[in-house]
């Protein structure tokens, strides 16, 4: 059994939380409620929570302010949240668990089963300071990928491309290869707003920082900085050579 606790300043919303995790997450038992940071300080010292169940915008501080109060976190956090888009991107590729409101049976099973998974192998504090440098700026700047051991990071800036393959998508690196478990259509969500990358065939990704040489002959490639070629997809070409008339490589 899962101890939680949910910090929300609003009541309702607390209580529909409550009574949507005893139906139907069975795991976990609610310890205790707050409705402010101060509060909220208090019951996770006293109960010593696997999970909190966090609210982000609270008056007075909010729901990153109280993780602050902690030196190390010994617990889980899923976010509530209202979120834009772009923020929720940020919580995604961060590996940060959240419920956007209002909240769906769903979200919330999803997100506890995560949790569940997830214990033994928790770099909380890892995971959170990337997401705070994924909200500060336009652009994702780091990314939580799930590999064998847990988590690794990497920095967006550091990618050269992806290949896909399948199911699966190699990422390759300044530094490292890395293969995922995740179709290549769900990192070009991830950066479909970051200029830099651009998918010049549907098995490949490029950062247009580490392209090195534009090839026309016997078909279209780009030559990347560690010297891989990637092609270049008829239907993508033109695209790319705007894309590369308004970047400077």
């Amino acid at each position: 059994m899962l101890k939680a606790l949910i910090i929300d300043d609003e009541l309702r919303a607390r209580n529909s939380l409550f009574n949507l995790l005893k139906e139907h997450c069975p795991e976990i038992t609610v310890a205790d409620m707050a409705e402010s940071v101060q509060a909220a300080v208090k019951l996770i010292e006293e109960h010593h929570p696997d999970i909190l169940f966090l609210d982000i915008e609270m008056p007075d501080q909010n729901g990153f302010q109280l993780l602050q109060y902690f030196e190390t976190l010994n617990f889980e956090v899923i976010f509530t949240t209202a979120y834009s888009e772009y923020a929720v991107k940020a919580f995604e590729v961060s590996a940060i668990d959240y419920l956007l409101k209002p909240l769906q049976i769903s979200k919330i099973r999803q997100a506890v089963d995560k949790v569940v998974q997830r214990q033994g192998k928790s770099v909380m504090g890892e995971r959170l300071h990337t997401l705070k440098e994924n909200l500060r700026v336009k652009h994702i700047q780091k990314i939580a990928l799930p590999v064998t051991e847990g988590l690794q990071f990497i920095q967006v800036n550091d990618i050269i491309y992806l290949q896909a393959e399948g199911s699966y998508t190699h990422i390759i690196t300044q530094t490292c290869k890395i293969l995922i478990s995740k179709k290549i259509k769900e990192f070009e969500y991830i950066l479909n707003e970051d200029m830099r990358f651009f998918r010049v065939h549907r098995s490949y990704i490029i950062n247009t920082q580490y392209v090195k040489k534009y090839i026309r002959h016997d078909g279209t490639y780009l030559k990347m900085e560690n010297n891989d070629m990637i092609p270049v997809a008829r239907e993508r070409k033109q695209h790319f050579e705007t894309l590369i008339a308004h970047v400077r490589l």
